[in-house]
């Protein structure tokens, strides 16, 4: 089967202990989204998630700036997939501010499981991995 269509997006996760910086979106129901956004042709998820940051937050990240977290490929139908990757912010006290104001309300930190209901299904599994690791018993 070939894909007629496979976009990318990256996701940047920025934590503080137990809180997640989140943008409130613009929607008459809260919904929260992370920093990130669709890779441009030619574009590695690296590149595309620092200038998704920039043009989101204001603030101009490195590569080194970021730590890979985990990606995944979702089946749209229809010959179309969608693939996210996910990075950590090794920084979390950059002056991130709100840059788009017609795409967001605000952005802010919240306390994670606060967040778990108005993140995207995706979103929201990878963060309650990362703040929910496996506990192994003996």
């Amino acid at each position: 089967m070939k894909i007629k269509k496979h976009k990318q997006k990256s996701r940047l996760i920025v934590y503080q202990g137990d809180e997640l910086l989140v943008f409130q979106k613009i929607s008459n129901k809260l919904k929260y989204g992370l920093v990130g956004g669709f890779l441009k042709k030619e574009e590695t998820p690296e590149d595309a998630l620092i200038r998704e940051a920039f043009e989101e937050t204001g603030v101009q990240f490195l590569k080194e700036d970021l730590d890979y977290y985990s990606s995944f490929t979702v089946d749209w139908g229809n010959n179309q997939k969608l693939s996210k990757h996910y990075f950590v912010c090794k920084d979390p006290n950059k002056p991130f501010f709100l840059k788009e104001p017609d795409k967001f309300r605000k952005i802010e930190w919240v306390y994670w499981k606060d967040t778990m209901e108005y993140l995207g299904k995706s979103d929201r599994k990878v963060i309650k991995s990362l703040f929910k690791p496996c506990k192994i018993n003996y």
